[in-house]
């Protein structure tokens, strides 16, 4: 699947209120694998942090397996769960949060900001010396492109400018519209991202996810899957590692990053 770009014949919406009653009341090993492996690296960097925004909060996943109550949950919807009503393409904070916040979290949620570059140049205002922005998103993989396209799922485009602040990478005002070519584009070359982000460190940068994702069971869907337990969950991980490993842009679905600023 070589494409450059692929816009869905609808845009998908998933049932907030359904996904997070799948995802807090399920007993999947499957399902609960795949968070586990999105957040528990995450955990590692909340100790003694007093200040943690995740933006794009969604379903509130985070708290299914960090049971962190210093986790500030936003979104551009305020569900119940909501701390904060945030539009990440403003990030408008109370200016108490000016370089003050310790840690700041998206999981698969960058992707659907019309500006990431904006977003991330945004962010750092609020991000103090030494702070973190931790990130699992899709990676556009050849094997991903080719689920959205047969699905009709998600869309992805490479003919965008991802590094302009000023112009928006697509048009759409619908939280649920997307890019799934986001990671890539900003994180594959690193130098790159880092002449136009100069005040980041990239310390983490990891491509994962495959057979795990796929007999998940879906985060915010049903899909058919193969429940298996720990053991054998754990043996698809590893032959993921493998295939990722020697063919990272046919294999890989999910890529986490850490950025680190250093002033």
């Amino acid at each position: 699947m070589i494409l450059k770009e692929y816009k869905p014949k609808k845009i998908k919406k998933d049932n907030i209120l359904n996904s997070r009653k799948k995802i807090f009341n399920n007993k999947s090993q499957n399902l609960n694998f795949l968070l586990e492996k999105r957040f528990k690296w995450i955990k590692n960097f909340l100790f003694n942090k007093k200040i943690i925004v995740e933006l794009g909060s969604g379903n509130g996943c985070i708290k299914k397996i960090i049971k962190n109550k210093k986790i500030i949950l936003t979104d551009i919807n305020k569900y119940k769960w909501i701390n904060k009503k945030l539009d990440m393409r403003t990030i408008n904070l109370e200016k108490k949060y000016y370089k003050k916040v310790d840690v700041c979290i998206f999981n698969h949620a960058l992707h659907h900001c019309s500006n990431p570059s904006k977003t991330l140049y945004l962010i750092s205002k609020y991000l103090k010396k030494g702070g973190y922005i931790l990130l699992n998103e899709p990676e556009a993989s050849i094997s991903l492109r080719l689920i959205q396209y047969f699905l009709d799922d998600e869309g992805w485009s490479y003919n965008v400018d991802i590094f302009n602040k000023n112009k928006n990478i697509f048009s759409s005002n619908n939280p649920w519209y997307s890019n799934t070519a986001v990671a890539n584009l900003l994180f594959s070359d690193e130098k790159k991202f880092i002449q136009y982000f100069p005040f980041y460190e990239i310390k983490k940068n990891e491509l994962s996810e495959f057979f795990i994702f796929i007999n998940s069971g879906g985060v915010n869907q049903n899909i058919f899957h193969i429940p298996l337990n720990r053991f054998f969950i754990s043996c698809l991980n590893m032959i993921d590692k493998i295939l990722i490993g020697l063919f990272p842009k046919i294999f890989a679905l999910n890529r986490s990053v850490i950025l680190k600023k250093i002033y």
